[in-house]
């Protein structure tokens, strides 16, 4: 019996590998979907691309050589950070906030962020101060080098301080609201002036809780947020990747 399997097992000849397929290799599960995502988010916090401007699918998913399927994934990504939304015979648009949305979304974050740098203040210690002062070297590089997108590197500082709160629910609640406050910023933002430069006041705030002042680091945060917004202006445009740009409308 043993002898007739290995007979059995030596006549049958191995299967050759199956060929890959080059097309779905190169278009692989999730680098491609990364960087349409990525050139759409930068469009939109460079002011490259205007509030209402819509994304064909199709032509996206031809530019990239993607399935329309995933052109879609990375909408719903983009909508669940309010940077773009769906509308009935036009697609997805990048979101035009109005600007009473706008003083909604500001409004809310002051009460949010001020909740988190209250508890922050009450809670970090020395390794917590350390990633802030080294995300404050980061943040001032990016600045003086004026890198692209600074205003979202920016944002980093505020969604650190809500990862650093202790309070997953709130961390979560401002995390979304930075997000939108960049959406908004970077298409409302006066077209006479470069993205504001305020980290300054971050370096203020981080040494007020460092200090135990929570009060007073709150109040900055505050000021800080009314700095923000006071930049806030509509209409914006600018150079933009050439395979996006003839996947929009």
């Amino acid at each position: 019996m043993i002898r007739s399997i290995a007979k059995r097992s030596q006549a049958t000849p191995r299967k050759s590998p199956a060929p890959i397929d080059s097309a779905a290799a190169r278009r692989g599960p999730d680098p491609v979907e990364d960087e349409i995502y990525r050139l759409i988010t930068d469009a939109i916090v460079t002011k490259q691309l205007r509030p209402g401007s819509r994304l064909k699918e199709a032509a996206l998913a031809t530019q990239f050589d993607v399935s329309r399927t995933r052109v879609r994934r990375v909408f719903q990504r983009l909508a669940e950070l309010d940077f773009v939304e769906f509308r009935l015979n036009h697609g997805a648009l990048v979101r035009r906030p109005s600007p009473d949305e706008a003083r909604a979304v500001f409004a809310t974050r002051r009460l949010i962020e001020g909740e988190a740098v209250r508890l922050t203040t009450g809670r970090a210690g020395p390794q917590e101060f350390k990633r802030f002062y080294a995300f404050l070297k980061s943040e001032n590089l990016a600045f003086a080098q004026r890198s692209k997108g600074a205003g979202a590197i920016s944002s980093g500082f505020h969604i650190l301080v809500g990862e650093t709160c202790g309070n997953p629910v709130l961390a979560r609640i401002l995390n979304q609201l930075v997000h939108r406050c960049v959406l908004i910023q970077s298409l409302y933002e006066r077209e006479s002036q470069n993205t504001i430069c305020l980290t300054h006041e971050h370096v203020e705030i981080i040494d007020l809780m460092k200090a135990g002042k929570a009060q007073a680091a709150v109040a900055v945060m505050l000021h800080h947020l009314d700095h923000i917004e006071a930049s806030l202006d509509y209409d914006h445009a600018g150079s933009i990747d050439g395979r996006l740009a003839l996947a929009i409308g």
